[in-house]
């Protein structure tokens, strides 16, 4: 298993959450974030992780961030906030220079109010870094830069919510009961006409419903996480080029997050689906990137027939959609087609989660890995969407969210 899928950093046992990866990577990993010191919990809408440096944010629709784009938090305003220090008349010494690079200092950022004394300690608070006075030597002191994230994650519930100005979890919350999730997953594949598909989900938002993104769901399924009244998702299989032409512009304009499984290498047959760097745009742009085999394969035939090519569909996917975007989590069975050994073999190759084309709205545990969507067209009116929706509430006999 490569280190993409296994995700351990260091010797604590905390993972990189998946969306995490390639920014953790980009901004220098271990040596300028430090270890994870949270698992990934969601704030809202927002998938946070602490790291002992900082924290990195998945924004949500909620802020005025773009969503799905990983990015650092201002985590020393927010610590800032919290804090109810005493300001140093007199420093002890000075601030100015703790760092051993100059890139250690960039990464810190600007200074973030004045110098405080607090938890006996005199510090400086910068937007992604503390530096605090610590005594060296007998009868000396030297500035230190610290653990910004280690210290805003030991703050109490109250003055994380005062820095941040909402709830700020850090820990994922104890299950009981597993709950079922009432959310539909709209699936489309074509687009023939990009401002029907504007209209269609312009008129589901004004209707009341409130997208969400694939891993909030899964989240929320596992049950360390909520969804909003009325939630739903957006999802394309197959990935055809057309879908970034079209669609892509969409959900970024209305701030809609989306799920896209696809094939690598799958362009090279010349029938206008999308490369290898498509997925990697995908990602930048904040969407969820998934596999769906290599070569849209009937996985139950295939597995009968030659378990290894089996394999290599579920394994070799993923391993080349990685070698573009972060730690790819999620499957969609091709053509919805699996059974019990299938099912098994995505468990196996370490996904999350999988998606089928069976019809329906609710989502639980024992569904995780084949997870129920509602299978639509994108020149569909808003109308006929909130009617299959309708239609797939009532083949699980519970409410329709419109």
């Amino acid at each position: 298993m490569s280190d993409k899928q296994a995700r351990w950093r260091d010797i604590n046992g905390i993972a990189v959450e998946a969306s995490f990866l390639k920014t953790f990577d980009e901004l220098g990993g271990l040596e300028v974030l430090g270890c994870p010191v949270s698992p990934g919990v969601f704030a809202g809408d927002t998938l946070q992780q602490y790291f002992n440096h900082g924290r990195l944010d998945v924004p949500g629709r909620s802020t005025p961030y773009p969503v799905g784009v990983p990015r650092v938090a201002d985590l020393g305003r927010a610590m800032s906030r919290a804090l109810s220090a005493t300001p140093l008349v007199r420093l002890p010494t000075s601030f100015s220079a703790p760092w051993v690079d100059e890139s250690r200092r960039l990464w810190a950022g600007r200074p973030v109010g004045h110098p405080v004394q607090w938890r006996g300690w005199h510090m400086q608070l910068y937007e992604r870094e503390v530096v605090r006075i610590l005594d060296r030597y007998p009868g000396g002191t030297q500035p230190h830069p610290g653990h910004l994230g280690d210290l805003f994650i030991s703050l109490n519930e109250q003055e994380r919510f005062v820095g941040e100005g909402r709830v700020a979890p850090i820990a994922r919350p104890t299950v009981g009961d597993w709950r079922d999730i009432h959310a539909p997953i709209l699936t489309y594949h074509h687009i023939r006409e990009a401002s029907a598909l504007y209209a269609q989900l312009t008129g589901l938002l004004s209707a009341g419903l409130t997208p969400i993104s694939f891993e909030h769901l899964v989240a929320a399924v596992e049950g360390w996480a909520d969804v909003p009244q009325g939630a739903f998702l957006i999802s394309f299989d197959d990935g055809w080029a057309a879908q970034i032409q079209d669609a892509l512009p969409i959900l970024r304009d209305l701030r809609v997050p989306a799920i896209f499984f696809v094939m690598p290498g799958f362009d090279r047959h010349g029938q206008g689906h999308m490369s290898l760097a498509d997925f990697r745009g995908l990602r930048d742009a904040g969407i969820t990137v998934a596999s769906h085999t290599l070569n849209h394969a009937d996985l139950p035939s295939l597995y009968k027939a030659n378990i290894g090519a089996a394999q290599a569909e579920v394994v070799q996917s993923r391993n080349e959609l990685e070698v573009e975007v972060d730690g790819v989590d999620f499957f969609a069975y091709p053509e919805g087609r699996f059974d019990g050994d299938v099912e098994k073999l995505i468990r196996d190759a370490g996904y999350r989660a999988a998606v089928t084309t069976m019809p329906g709205i609710v989502h639980n545990k024992s569904r995780m890995f084949k997870l129920r969507r509602v299978g639509v067209e994108a020149w569909w009116t808003v109308g006929d969407v909130i009617r299959a929706i309708r239609r797939a509430a009532l083949t699980e006999q519970v409410p329709s969210p419109i």
